[in-house]
């Protein structure tokens, strides 16, 4: 039964992860590169801190170890559900934002694209 809850637990892990990579990173860069890798990077390396600190807590893992790895570790772990939390409120609103009337700059057909500049040829 702890093998099924650990795995759940992981497949929720990773999903909320994807999810703000995907909504931080992959919808607002144009198209791959180095935005995306470094938010890949952000993302998954911040874990590395975290899973430290709860194994070294529970190791027995001297204790000025465990105060190196516990600040950014812990640290990481708020940060990542306080991140989850103001992505999904911003979602809720999100279909309220896209009702407004479109206002000077914005077009009804597209307000996405309206903040994209393209150089002009010609």
């Amino acid at each position: 039964m702890i093998i099924v809850f650990a795995l759940l637990a992981l497949v929720v892990l990773v999903a909320a992860n994807w999810y703000l990579w995907r909504r931080l990173f992959r919808d607002t860069t144009r198209g791959p590169g180095l935005v995306r890798r470094a938010g890949a990077v952000a993302i998954a390396g911040g874990w590395v801190p975290a899973v430290g600190a709860l194994v070294a807590e529970r190791a027995g893992a001297p204790f000025r170890l465990q105060q190196v790895l516990a600040w950014p570790g812990f640290l990481w772990l708020a940060l990542s559900v306080y991140l989850l939390l103001a992505v999904v409120a911003a979602e809720v609103v999100r279909p309220l934002l896209r009702r407004l009337p479109p206002g000077p700059g914005r077009t009804a057909s597209s307000p996405a694209r309206s903040a994209i500049r393209r150089p002009r040829s010609g």
